[in-house]
């Protein structure tokens, strides 16, 4: 893992973006990095530094800094992740899920401070993969406390937890096991576990559903 006392300081105090009061939240292992960043957490650091080196961060105002244009240009490349995540939101708010609405969403709204999103991770180490050797437990008990008590203090109307294989962590949120349909109540708040949206077999059809049920439970 790189020591750099700059990326040591954003693995332990950046969540990533948007704002905590939102009431969208998405939460997932951690966030994706380009290969053309040649593994190298500095540039971050410094983006993050420079933004002012708080818990959560303008989504946009980041890549800028950070060189990456493609997600936030006139007509932007969707991220795999976050389009079928974008997909859910829209399913739930009753608005369009063609691509072109979602690249506009990504562009102007997605991770916004002043937007109605909430994009975290687990661990504030980005990574192209997991194949890539980063400390993924580094500050782990710290980031999944804050992570509960930011979902207590703010309520917001969801919370989606993706990725399998942080199952564990995502229940410590909870502070219960998920039951056998993933979803559960945390006082006004909607938790949902899901896989992770890149995963094989992950479907449009699944994230528009998961949308649908998360509205029909939210308006009773």
């Amino acid at each position: 893992m790189d020591q750099d006392s700059d990326v040591l300081k954003m693995a332990c105090e950046c969540y990533g973006f948007g704002r905590w009061a939102a009431p969208y939240w998405f939460i997932g292992p951690e966030q994706g990095q380009s290969p053309d960043e040649h593994n190298d957490l500095k540039p971050r650091a410094k983006a993050w530094l420079c933004l002012g080196g708080g818990e959560l961060n303008d989504c946009r105002k980041f890549h800028e800094l950070i060189g990456e244009k493609r997600l936030h240009r006139e007509t932007p490349q969707l991220q795999r992740t976050w389009r079928p995540l974008m997909l859910l939101l829209m399913a739930f708010l009753g608005e369009p899920t063609k691509n072109d609405g979602l690249r506009d969403y990504q562009r102007d709204k997605w991770g916004a401070l002043d937007g109605d999103t909430c994009v975290v991770e687990l661990s504030g180490m980005a990574a192209h993969s997991f194949k890539i050797d980063r400390d993924r437990n580094c500050f782990l008990e710290k980031r999944v406390k804050i992570i509960r008590e930011r979902i207590l203090q703010h309520k917001p109307k969801f919370v989606v937890m993706y990725g399998m294989r942080e199952k564990l962590s995502w229940e410590r949120i909870a502070d219960r096991p998920f039951p056998r349909e993933n979803i559960l109540e945390l006082g006004p708040t909607i938790l949902a576990l899901t896989p992770h949206p890149t995963s094989h077999g992950s479907t449009n059809e699944y994230w528009k559903g998961l949308g649908n049920r998360l509205r029909l439970m939210s308006s009773k």
